[in-house]
């Protein structure tokens, strides 16, 4: 059984928008304010960054509709550059960068637990994974309502908050706060980015979209301008709401706004508002990202059970694979260093998925070129090679333990590779044979 298009436009926006919007804006907005030192700067910043991403939402619209596959930046990869790359990023990719971001989310999510209920933090974590595997084990379609209602909930937090701070603009401005650590550019341009990065999951889903081709556009597109509107609306509200304080600028300015509001009791429903947020995007990470080890298995780059397809179209073998590491990386704590490995490592693979979109351009050029070709393209390279060079210089030691890992991974491919080669062959007959019997 393969997949099968449930997803409407409405599903796909749902699931982009919950991919996006986590706990981030309720906290970089602090981040970035500090770290541009001053509203218009940080104002810029975002917009900045919202037009870069604009320029991204282009490029990846049209290597859905030249390569509408699952797993979608994997797929452009092997398109590309041959398999090859193609494991080398899947592997780096689905089998360590997005379990590990999915364990550190967890983590916080357990510990946000333990404010409210006794226990061990990681009996939470390890608990919310399984109740979000259970959750997209029953199909597709009780996946993408899952996002519909988060999704949902994230869009009322935002207007709830910045509504807060309208309100409190209009009244005195409150004594001085204390003076906080500064923080620097660099950092605050990697917060405003990462706080956009997710709109590019819907191009997972392009075998599970009715309208791919038509479909995925519109929502890439739609949702970048979207995020833009309420990251930079929100932004404005709490700085002004805040009256331009060191509030203004702290690690979590919205539930600065919400205790001012409503005192201690306005930080406590921030701080769960906050945790359903964390919720909607762990349960994202699950229906979406498994996608790329499903497509790394079907493709014969991982062992085949991962490839598995249940009855309600959700893909088992990749969420139930993804899941077992995520467990172990919560488990041992093992997450930890992985997640700052990351930084590097996500604008290392940001280049190589979109450096793909000249190749794979050139290999279907029945597909009409998009107007903004190349300038675009070339707009959102630089922006993943710029964080990749900053990342590298800031932790030099990361960046060469990131390069030592994916040359790893190139040996073990030439190894599986050369394993092959001298296997014995099967008979075609068999073949037909065993593929039969998988479909029945």
């Amino acid at each position: 059984m393969g997949l099968q298009r449930r997803l409407t436009r409405i599903d796909a926006f749902a699931i982009a928008l919950g991919g996006v919007v986590g706990v981030g804006v309720f906290r970089n907005t602090g981040l970035v304010v500090r770290g541009t030192d001053g509203f218009a700067a940080a104002t810029a910043l975002w917009i900045g960054v919202g037009i870069v991403c604009l320029a991204g939402a282009t490029l990846y619209a049209d290597l859905s509709a030249r390569v509408p596959e699952a797993g979608g930046p994997y797929a452009y990869v092997r398109v590309a550059f041959g398999p090859r790359p193609a494991f080398v990023y899947g592997w780096m990719n689905g089998g360590v960068a997005i379990p590990a971001r999915h364990a550190a989310a967890l983590t916080v999510i357990g510990e946000l637990i333990t404010v409210w209920l006794p226990g061990d933090k990681r009996l939470y974590s390890i608990g919310m994974l399984l109740v979000l595997l259970g959750l997209n084990l029953l199909g597709v379609r009780a996946g993408a309502l899952a996002q519909r209602v988060f999704t949902s909930g994230k869009l009322g937090t935002i207007v709830f908050v910045s509504g807060l701070a309208i309100v409190l603009a209009l009244g005195p401005a409150p004594a001085a706060d204390p003076i906080l650590a500064t923080a620097t550019f660099t950092t605050a341009l990697g917060a405003a980015w990462y706080t956009y990065l997710g709109w590019q999951d819907a191009v997972l889903l392009a075998e599970e979209l009715h309208e791919p081709r038509r479909d995925l556009p519109v929502v890439l597109l739609g949702t970048v301008a979207a995020v833009m509107v309420l990251y930079c609306g929100i932004h404005v509200a709490v700085y002004l709401g805040l009256h331009g304080g060191a509030a203004a600028a702290s690690d979590l300015p919205a539930r600065a706004v919400a205790e001012r509001a409503f005192g201690v009791a306005g930080g406590a429903v921030m701080t769960a508002l906050m945790l359903s947020s964390m919720v909607g995007s762990a349960a994202e990470h699950l229906m979406v990202r498994t996608r790329i080890l499903m497509a790394l298995a079907r493709d014969g780059l991982a062992p085949s059970p991962l490839a598995a397809i249940g009855r309600t179209g959700a893909p088992k073998g990749a969420m139930l694979a993804h899941s077992a590491i995520v467990l172990a990386l919560i488990a041992t704590g093992s997450f930890a260093e992985l997640v700052r490995l990351l930084a590097f490592a996500q604008g290392f693979l940001g280049i190589f998925e979109t450096a793909s979109y000249f190749v794979v351009r050139k290999k279907t050029p029945e597909i009409p070129t998009s107007r903004f070709h190349p300038w675009a393209p070339l707009a959102f390279i630089a922006a993943n090679a710029t964080l990749c060079v900053l990342a590298a210089i800031a932790e030099p030691m990361r960046a060469g333990i990131v390069l030592g890992a994916l040359a790893v991974l190139a040996l073990i491919y030439a190894g599986v590779s050369s394993a092959r080669a001298g296997a014995p062959a099967v008979p075609r007959a068999t073949q037909r044979r065993g593929r039969r019997r998988g479909r029945e």
